[in-house]
């Protein structure tokens, strides 16, 4: 009897010379149509794929066994066709990666050489009307004016105090920042400042009362541009008192105006 031993040699370097006996001999030498004592389908495809894990008596078992043998060697020209199909995969995915690197370093390089340069759009002027200046030149020129009702008598309710007989002056043609002292003992609430020609308030704010230097004080700005020159009342009032005293909105406005008792 033959024996056959697969060994690593024998699998990788004679192969070529096992085929071609088995081919001649073996694969009608010893028919078993009853299939006696022959292994498992699975045992001789073990054998075709991993020759050498796999058990010796099935190698054995082809060397007197032609329908075993003829089984064998289909299983044995699958593997190597699936072998073969998984190296051309392996190849195939390897020259696509490739390609497809190339495909995209020319998009890339072709788009950054076509785009045009991004140019950021050019932000108008504002529109500013004749006569009129812009914001920024608004308030730089507001004149600040200063006017003291320390010394003021406050009353109650809806009386009004005559704190001051002799008008105060406020300059005309040009936004003002007003600040207003407070009379001693004045508490730090929201004050409304109201400015009247005759029965008719002509402008109005609200300002909160801030403590400064050990005085109370309003700060509040006012455009008294578009109003004509002459006689006006501020008043400033709170939930508490209310002041009331006449200015005159006259003159060229100066640089730095403050109006004292």
């Amino acid at each position: 009897m033959v024996r056959i031993r697969i060994t690593e040699r024998e699998a990788f370097g004679k192969e070529e010379e096992l085929l071609a006996f088995a081919r001649s001999h073996l694969s009608e030498a010893f028919p078993n149509p009853e299939r006696t004592g022959c292994p498992p389908d699975d045992a001789l495809r073990s054998l075709a794929i991993e020759p050498l894990h796999a058990d010796e008596s099935v190698s054995e078992h082809l060397a007197c066994c032609s329908p075993c043998f003829n089984a064998y060697m289909a299983h044995l020209a699958q593997a190597k066709a699936e072998i073969r199909r998984t190296t051309w995969i392996r190849r195939s995915a390897a020259v696509l990666g490739a390609a497809a690197i190339l495909v995209i370093a020319a998009y890339l390089f072709i788009t950054k050489h076509s785009r045009a340069p991004i140019v950021a759009p050019r932000t108008p002027p504002p529109i500013i009307e004749p006569g009129r200046p812009n914001q920024a030149q608004v308030a730089a020129m507001y004149v600040p004016v200063l006017i003291d009702l320390s010394m003021a008598s406050p009353t109650r309710g809806s009386e009004q105090s005559k704190a001051r007989s002799v008008p105060q002056m406020i300059p005309a043609g040009a936004p003002v920042d007003l600040t207003l002292r407070l009379p001693l003992g004045s508490e730090e609430h929201l004050y409304q400042v109201t400015l009247k020609s005759g029965r008719h308030i002509v402008w109005s704010a609200s300002t909160q009362a801030r403590r400064e230097n050990g005085d109370t004080v309003l700060h509040v700005r006012a455009d008294f541009r578009d109003l004509p020159a002459g006689s006006y009342n501020l008043q400033v009032a709170s939930t508490r008192r209310r002041l009331s005293l006449p200015v005159l909105m006259e003159g060229t406005p100066p640089e730095n105006t403050e109006q004292k008792r």
